[in-house]
């Protein structure tokens, strides 16, 4: 049972690979839909309004509790979790982006905080001055030339686009660390993960319900986040000419 429980798995994930380069292939051949573009707004604006009810319900009422209850102490070592967890990943996309000296900086920031730092609990790689790096495969997309696609809102994902919803599928196959626990556990971990992670974003609720439409400030500052990170912190200018503050006051006003 074992064995055809595997073959299963692999046939699975070799499945969802040829998928990911059909369509990887297909946006770098024949997508002629605008980066900027945002065809699917009206569905785009009904998910995100079904994720900000489901954060209101469900997320909110747990993440501001584990935040004044847990330690920020011990909700930091959940997060240096976690995110160790990641190094792995960031390290296969280092190298399929050509990072070479990068991957071995995140490489030994594994190792050391897989050892000395219990497991990831304790940050001692950035205390050695090995800086933290996050590389995803939507990323490699786009150091690949992969267009960007339409903008696109995913239920409880939230923002992102068509290429960035393609690297999503190698990393729930094989870059999600807490998926190879055995369930309950990978259940309790994922719920964990999420709780935490909300908690981080609090502080922000504030900034979010001051805006006036709160649909096109999480776009585009999902676009500006992630034009950051390909470029590795240096975005190109817009090819307006627009700063980034200049452009999103005249979307506003467009808008309104």
């Amino acid at each position: 049972m074992s064995n055809n429980n595997t073959t299963c798995k692999k046939w699975f994930r070799t499945g969802l690979l040829f998928l990911v380069f059909g369509l990887t292939t297909g946006y770098a051949t024949a997508s002629s839909l605008p980066e900027e573009n945002d065809p699917f707004e009206k569905m785009n604006r009904a998910i995100h309004e079904f994720n900000l009810d489901f954060d209101r319900v469900f997320l909110k009422p747990i993440a501001k509790p584990y935040r004044k209850v847990v330690p920020a102490p011990v909700r930091r070592g959940i997060g240096n979790i976690f995110s160790n967890l990641w190094e792995p990943m960031t390290v296969v996309n280092d190298l399929l982006q050509g990072k070479v000296g990068q991957a071995t900086n995140d490489t030994l920031r594994f190792m050391i905080n897989s050892t000395v730092g219990l497991l990831g609990i304790f940050d001692v790689a950035s205390a050695l001055n090995l800086p933290k790096h996050k590389e995803d495969f939507g990323q490699t997309l786009a150091v690949w030339g992969v267009p960007a696609g339409p903008y696109l809102v995913s239920p409880f994902l939230g923002p992102g686009n068509l290429r960035d919803a393609t690297g999503l599928v190698p990393q729930f196959v094989y870059g999600d660390a807490v998926g190879y626990l055995d369930s309950p556990d990978s259940a309790y971990a994922s719920g964990v993960r999420i709780v935490d992670a909300r908690s981080r974003l609090l502080d922000l609720d504030s900034l979010l319900e001051a805006q006036p439409d709160k649909y096109l400030f999480l776009r585009e500052a999902y676009r500006q986040s992630r034009a950051s990170l390909i470029h590795d912190g240096n975005p190109p200018p817009p090819e307006d000419g627009l700063s980034e503050d200049e452009l999103i006051d005249q979307l506003l006003q467009d808008d309104q």
